[in-house]
């Protein structure tokens, strides 16, 4: 734009040049006061570009294109977009700021789930490979919102605030357990499989994909629970819990009657079968663990065990145990 405007003005100049020793005593006759001949004049002058060149803007900005391409912006994988360094020495901007870049990482961690079961249909290595890469853009993000948080001067949150950093520390850290389970036992799962030619029964395929859009839908509900904080939906979430945990059990036991019915495909993948809905059920208790703090803020959590409410979803879901940190690797809790 400043290369375009300076070359319509010199061609206007060019034009005009000329022509001044005709247009000043028009000028003159229109007003006697020199400054305001000089303002006429300027004022004239940049309609008269306008007219000029109004029509062949369109062509003007092709040959400006050609001449100063704009340059590609690329975006460094697993560089931060919304970690403000101007904001860290006040909390609640900063914690804004984190929260948002942990939102950018789940979108990642959800493109990676998402993509992992197709990684099982296909058994195409390259897709593989991509998912692998994502894992590698989660732990980079991880790092940085991990360090940013770091810089916050706790010293100067008030407790409401203070809980907030817990639980965006807590909930990046979920993020990245899920993003190895997906890279370093998914996709491992999925090499298998496909070195050893091995194929799931339609049947099983089809429990494992069942179970896999389900986790998918907690996974967009725990996004939900971590950026409003609402108590309700996180009752939801941590309700799927025991559903998902009944689900497991379920698909287990279809496919050992398929073993015991004789069905060759699912006697050949037993165990990569058996692995997936467990690294699945891994993943959904990683997710889930988001709901505990909004929960315990607001006393809806006993000692034990999740207070009894009216809530339909509640009595639906029934009463769900509430222990210590599970053995997986991660701070979820079962």
């Amino acid at each position: 734009m400043p290369l375009g405007n300076l070359a319509m003005r010199f061609v206007g100049v060019v034009l005009m040049l000329p022509l001044l020793d005709h247009v000043a005593p028009y000028l003159a006759a229109l007003e006697t006061d020199a400054a305001r001949q000089v303002v006429n004049f300027h004022t004239g002058f940049n309609l008269a570009l306008a007219v000029l060149f109004l029509p062949i803007l369109d062509p003007v900005a092709s040959a400006l294109q050609r001449i100063l391409p704009e340059e590609e912006r690329r975006e460094v994988a697993g560089q931060p977009r919304y970690l403000d360094d101007g904001a860290v020495d006040t909390p609640s901007e900063a914690l804004a700021s984190a929260a948002r870049e942990t939102l950018r990482m789940g979108d990642v961690v959800e493109e990676m789930q998402r993509r992992s079961i197709e990684a099982f249909r296909s058994n195409d290595a390259r897709l593989a490979r991509e998912i692998e890469g994502l894992d590698d853009v989660v732990d980079r993000l991880h790092e940085a919102i991990k360090l940013y948080l770091t810089r916050i001067g706790q010293g100067e949150m008030d407790e409401g605030e203070g809980r907030r950093y817990i639980e965006v520390l807590t909930f990046t850290i979920n993020l990245e357990h899920i993003g190895d389970i997906i890279d370093k036992n998914l996709m491992e799962l999925a090499s298998k499989k496909r070195r050893n030619m091995l194929a799931f029964s339609d049947a099983g395929y089809g429990e494992i994909a069942e179970f896999h859009d389900r986790v998918m839908e907690n996974m967009r509900l725990a996004f939900n629970v971590f950026i409003s904080e609402d108590v309700k939906l996180a009752r939801q979430l941590l309700g799927e819990k025991v559903a998902i945990r009944d689900a497991e059990q379920q698909a287990t036991e279809s496919h050992l009657a398929r073993v015991r019915a004789g069905q060759p495909e699912s006697i050949e993948t037993t165990s990569p079968h058996l692995d997936v809905i467990r690294d699945l059920k891994r993943i959904n208790a990683h997710l889930t663990s988001v709901a505990y703090p909004f929960l315990e803020a607001a006393g809806e959590l006993r000692e034990s065990r999740l207070r009894t409410t009216t809530h339909a979803s509640a009595m639906a879901a029934g009463s769900v145990e509430s222990s210590i940190l599970p053995n997986e690797g991660g701070v979820a809790r079962n």
